[in-house]
């Protein structure tokens, strides 16, 4: 649990070595945009739908698991302590994904593009629950600039029980160089490629929200589909650090805050505990 003090901490995320960033890039030269199987699936969930318990949530960018050992050390972790796991940055081969599939979890990969050593870059979804649809991804408006990487999206749902509604799980990782304008314009073509939903919405992951003004757009431009913006009290990142949101529709937010502990990767994880107060009751967890 975090850590509770009066005076606001701030704290300097881990910085990415260079040489991590040149071989990343050495390995982008050349992509495959056009991935006839862009959902893979691995696991099996330890529940058929989300019961009326609180959701534990954890969104973290794990830069492509370059930590290592300390990766893989918190990233059992943090499994360990959540229900559903939104990652970004997720850098997968078959082998990695069921390495990384958690026993108890169902874990969903959206290839944003595959290397040329047939490693898939995208995000990444893990969840204690069944999915009871299939998942989406859809790929961001406009690439990166010079070497056109796209980034991605993932949709998930899952079945609250008997309740009519379901709950929708939007994980994101943004394209990183573009103009506010263009950031909303990412966001409407997101949003106008989402299923019909109703009920509860988590809309989380690396919005490279970089400026104040970035942020008010993207938040703006969410607004429209009912969500508002989980705000962390006391947030320890530096502003230009404020790049990983949460975002929710219809759910209650219990807790929240920033896993600075975490230093495997130069992006803190964002946890969260959240609940949904449903109109009809629910089953109990199958």
């Amino acid at each position: 649990m975090p850590e509770k003090s009066k005076k606001k901490t701030i704290v300097v995320k881990p910085r990415r070595p260079y040489q991590h960033v040149l071989r990343s890039l050495s390995k982008v030269v050349k992509i495959n945009r056009e991935i006839e199987t862009p959902v893979w699936l691995s696991g099996n969930a330890e529940h058929g739908c989300w019961g009326p318990w609180p959701l534990r949530v954890t969104i973290w960018n794990i830069f492509k698991g370059h930590g290592g050992e300390h990766f893989y050390n918190d990233f059992r972790l943090l499994s360990f302590q959540s229900d559903l796991v939104l990652l970004q940055e997720a850098l997968m081969s078959r082998r990695s994904l069921m390495e990384l599939s958690p026993e108890g979890f169902l874990s969903v990969h959206g290839a944003s593009y595959e290397r040329a050593d047939q490693l898939r870059d995208g995000v990444m979804t893990l969840a204690r629950m069944m999915t009871d649809e299939a998942p989406v991804r859809i790929l961001c408006k406009y690439p990166e600039p010079v070497l056109k990487t796209p980034k991605a999206a993932l949709v998930t749902s899952y079945s609250l029980g008997d309740c009519e509604e379901r709950l929708m799980v939007v994980n994101i990782h943004a394209t990183l160089i573009r103009t506010i304008k263009r950031a909303v314009e990412e966001l409407d073509h997101l949003m106008g490629q989402l299923p019909k939903h109703k009920g509860p919405i988590i809309f989380a992951g690396d919005f490279n929200t970089f400026s104040p003004r970035y942020f008010k757009a993207v938040a703006g431009k969410l607004e429209e589909l009912g969500l508002h913006y989980v705000a962390i009290p006391g947030d320890p990142r530096r502003p230009v650090d404020h790049l990983d949101q949460l975002f929710v529709r219809d759910l209650k937010v219990k807790e929240v805050w920033v896993e600075t502990r975490i230093k495997s990767s130069d992006h803190f994880p964002i946890r969260a505990v959240l609940e949904y107060v449903p109109t009809t009751p629910l089953t109990k967890p199958k």
